[in-house]
């Protein structure tokens, strides 16, 4: 991916994160204000300032081109432990 990072927070640091949200049972639920979804959060990382030079995809070099000096891209490598499919139980 590609963050840009507007003049104000230069000198502050930024963290991405990858959440899978689960959303399960019925619409009408929802209206009534119950809420059914489970959250798993796999990754956090840091992604501003960038902690080292890294190779970049050509999206990457392209979004860069097109988006300016206060961009920088990131990514975010995935646990070993990350599960392939998720059964939900309520």
């Amino acid at each position: 991916g590609v963050i840009v990072v507007d003049e104000d927070y230069k000198y502050r640091k930024v963290f991405g994160q990858v959440v899978c949200s689960f959303r399960y049972g019925r619409e009408e639920d929802e209206v009534m204000g119950l809420n059914f979804q489970k959250d798993l959060y796999l990754v956090s990382e840091q992604v501003f300032p960038p902690p080292e030079k890294q190779t970049t995809t050509k999206l990457q070099d392209r979004l860069l081109r097109k988006l300016g000096a206060n961009a920088y891209p990131f990514t975010f490598t995935l646990p070993a432990s990350s599960p392939a499919s998720v059964m939900l139980q309520p």
